[in-house]
């Protein structure tokens, strides 16, 4: 479990690169919500980077922030709708995220309603015991007698008219990160956190996504759509043969054009195989439309969260230390076949993934990913959080020559970016949490900041981003014991319920780190 420990360990670096003033304007939302129960180790230079001093007691740390002009607490709480669930495969993804969005953001000033969407769309209010039950078909057998059903989607939206101020939507895939619900919300006029419904479609399409990046001068991997069962033999041989792919053997990825989290996504060889795994993902109803893209071989894929710390209607998007994804196969299978960051890989434990934060890329391509990655989010009109996937092109690459001419004739050292994520996973290991900590921000921290960037959109919601800006403004105290209580946290073991064993274990570890008394 040595490996699951480090993966979960979020700590707080100051060696952050390039790009300070953007991340000091991140970090300094970071004292929003400091609380004196929590424990800190903050070093020096990240007490620098926060605006913060720090003091000796006896026996204790203190760190105070160095503004002035605390004024009264907010009178009242900013209610939060959170909504989860939606039909696709990611149901059991959202449930997580929603119970780690209500973990961190329920409480000081903010009052969060839980509702869910099930696979047929039926919409229900649901209860927070329902939210942390083990997966969505726990309670969805229950739904009809425990929870607060709604006719129709309408119905919800009128609903969450009167009975909410803002909406956090973290559904996964279809209806919520293709404009589904955001289509909804704003037809009803409502506020919610993230990208607009019109953006969101763009963005979330595998293959529209590229064509448009592809158009604003970026980098993209050759691709060809297949759409339906009726595919067309010479069409996609004669793909293969424009992009140098050998008709028998050409590597290629072939994944649904509107999934999320690696559903779906296989490697092919060669024409009849593309058609074939093709076929299988239409028939088996993940997506009526298929992607299948050129293979980049000895590339290193990286992924990297976009905040966007402006205000009102000024977009400024912050990009956060990238993570490098690495590939370990340890003998196991054939890794030709199983060279994909699939949905396993992402969510179950796994000894054949580690993450590098910060990538281990030279500081200039690690400069070029996030200022590209910033344009993108602009470009294409996001909203407040995004995750941005993606590749390079390292100079040492022995990419074959087909390959390399297949992409433009590019020079080794390119960065290619693949996929936009309008609502990234908001599990308590996710990759929005571990880089959201290398520049200071607990779960807490990073998902209230989001709110409030969202609020500020909103004239109406001025009382809550005057609130929340007291805060930023407010002195905040915290204190560390010299001598802490040591608590060991252990989970996993080789039963089929190790997987339960390392989410509850990763949810006790987290929780325990607000505490100043243990350690």
């Amino acid at each position: 479990m040595a490996s699951m420990a480090t993966g979960v360990s979020f700590s707080m670096t100051s060696g952050i690169g390039e790009g300070g003033y953007d991340v000091h304007r991140v970090a300094t939302a970071a004292r929003t919500t400091l609380k004196l129960n929590q424990k800190n180790s903050l070093s020096e230079s990240t007490c620098m980077l926060l605006g913060m001093n720090k003091y000796r007691g006896s026996g204790a740390i203190r760190t105070v922030s160095k503004a002035v002009g605390y004024g009264q607490e907010m009178s009242k709480s900013l209610r939060v709708g959170l909504i989860c669930g939606g039909p696709s495969a990611e149901r059991g993804i959202s449930l997580n995220s929603a119970r780690s969005v209500l973990d961190h953001i329920q409480g000081d000033g903010i009052n969060v309603s839980c509702y869910y969407i099930d696979p047929d769309l039926k919409a229900f209010a649901i209860s927070s015991a329902q939210v942390y039950s083990n997966t969505p078909s726990d309670f969805d057998f229950k739904l009809e007698s425990l929870a607060q059903g709604f006719s129709s989607l309408s119905e919800l939206a009128e609903h969450l008219v009167s009975a909410v101020d803002i909406v956090f939507p973290v559904i996964h895939g279809r209806f919520g990160e293709d404009g589904g619900i955001q289509e909804l919300l704003e037809s009803h006029n409502i506020p919610f956190v993230g990208t607009g419904s019109r953006e969101c479609f763009r963005a979330f399409d595998k293959y529209e996504a590229s064509l448009e990046l592809k158009e604003l001068g970026f980098m993209t991997v050759p691709n060809y759509l297949v759409q339906g069962t009726g595919v067309d033999k010479s069409e996609i041989a004669l793909w293969f043969t424009d992009n140098q792919l050998d008709l028998e053997m050409g590597k290629v990825v072939v994944k649904p054009a509107k999934a999320g989290s690696s559903i779906g996504v296989k490697v092919a060889f060669g024409v009849n195989d593309s058609i074939k795994k093709a076929t299988e993902l239409i028939l088996e109803g993940i997506d009526d439309r298929v992607v299948v893209e050129v293979f980049i071989e000895d590339a290193y894929e990286f992924t990297a969260i976009v905040l966007d710390v402006g205000s009102g209607s000024v977009c400024h998007p912050v990009v956060l230390m990238p993570t490098e994804v690495q590939l370990q196969f340890h003998g196991i299978g054939d890794p030709k076949e199983n060279a994909i960051f699939d949905y396993r890989r992402k969510y179950l434990p796994t000894q054949q993934v580690t993450y590098h934060t910060p990538p281990r890329f030279p500081i200039h391509v690690i400069k070029s990913i996030r200022e590209e990655a910033s344009l993108i989010f602009q470009k294409l009109g996001l909203r407040d959080f995004a995750r941005i996937d993606g590749w390079y092109l390292a100079p040492n690459s022995n990419l074959s020559s087909p390959v390399s001419e297949t992409l433009g004739g590019t020079k080794s050292g390119d960065i290619i970016f693949t996929d936009i994520n309008l609502i990234s996973g908001m599990e308590q290991t996710s990759f929005l949490f571990q880089q959201a900590s290398k520049v200071g921000f607990s779960h807490s921290n990073i998902l209230r900041t989001i709110v409030h960037r969202a609020c500020s959109r909103f004239p109406h919601l001025d009382w809550y981003n005057y609130g929340y800006s007291q805060l930023l403004q407010g002195s905040t105290t915290l204190e560390v014991s010299e001598d802490p209580q040591k608590v060991f946290v252990i989970f996993g073991g080789d039963t089929s319920e190790r997987q339960v064993s390392v989410m509850s274990g990763t949810n006790v570890w987290v929780n325990l780190q607000r505490y100043v008394d243990v350690s």
